[in-house]
């Protein structure tokens, strides 16, 4: 018996031993496991970043591409002795010159483009242009205030930073109002008739719209330019920044501190525009990327 009972406690001695080795070699597998994890998870973070660097440095080189082209346009129209193309194309210099410089990232010509040769024949793949809506809305001059909309005058809270509040996430204009009439890329200029760059998209907003702010920011430039009309800039963090032309009517002033959903302004058609509607922006470190990728909230 008492053999046995030597036997027995023996026996569960091993296997208690064998228990806690299993465990071992379990806990050590989740750990392998969890690290081959956290590597893979840092290499697509990697991948992923890089490409992001990739088209954000491409883009850059088609903005500067596109700085250099407007000049060379402007000559070539200066010496043809046309000042209306002339003059609409100095606009347009003009509101990229300055939006780069309120955010810190002049803007140089870095190549002569000559027009009236080769360089006038580019072929570029055109975005389609949809004719904005002729029916206007009555304009509402009254601002309601609530949470998301503080009263103009007042001093907007701003949350503390986070993702959603740094990046411009929320659509600028009600979900309804939000349908894109002409997309971000080349396009037919709808005054010069040729191939030209749009950094941005256009909303078919109609007329007295509220325009929202994309995110919490300051505002950097708050003007108006013959070609873009009425026009905000707001900087936010992390090098973002969003742009906001045609305004009818403007909310803000340059320096305002304002937050992610406030009103800064009114759709409108001021400055060069074949119709009441939103020109919106999105850039990152001064260079416009489309601001489709951009439209994940909405109100």
């Amino acid at each position: 018996m008492k053999k046995l009972k030597l036997s027995l406690l023996f026996l569960s001695i091993i296997i208690a031993c064998l228990s806690v080795d299993a465990q071992e070699t379990s806990k050590k597998k989740l750990q392998d496991d969890f690290e081959q994890f956290k590597k893979n998870r840092e290499q697509d973070f990697q991948s992923f970043k890089q490409k992001r660097e990739a088209e954000l440095k491409k883009m850059q080189l088609e903005y500067q591409d596109y700085y250099n082209e407007m000049t060379g346009l402007k000559k070539y129209y200066v010496q043809k002795k046309d000042t209306v193309k002339a003059k609409v194309v100095d606009d347009i210099i003009s509101y990229e010159t300055n939006i780069s410089e309120a955010l810190g990232q002049p803007l140089k010509v870095t190549e002569e483009v000559k027009y009236g040769t080769t360089a006038e024949n580019k072929i570029y793949k055109i975005n389609p242009r949809i004719k904005y809506e002729s029916k206007t809305e009555e304009k509402n001059d009254e601002v309601t205030p609530s949470v998301n909309h503080p009263v103009q005058g007042e001093t907007p809270k701003i949350e503390e930073a986070s993702s959603s509040a740094v990046t411009p996430s929320l659509t600028p204009l009600p979900k309804q109002k939000a349908i894109i009439t002409s997309p971000f890329g080349m396009r037919n200029h709808p005054t010069l008739g040729r191939p030209v760059k749009h950094n941005g998209i256009d909303f078919g907003s109609g007329r007295g719209t509220e325009i929202y702010a994309a995110s919490n920011g300051k505002v950097v430039l708050a003007e108006f330019n013959s070609s873009f009309g009425n026009y905000i800039v707001i900087e936010h963090k992390d090098g973002q920044s969003t742009a906001y032309a045609h305004l009818d009517r403007l909310a803000v002033s340059k320096g305002d501190a304002v937050a992610k959903g406030q009103i800064i302004g009114y759709s409108g058609s001021t400055g060069r525009s074949t119709g009441p509607h939103l020109h919106y922006e999105v850039r990152t470190n001064g260079t416009p990327v489309n601001p489709k990728d951009y439209l994940i909230e909405s109100k």
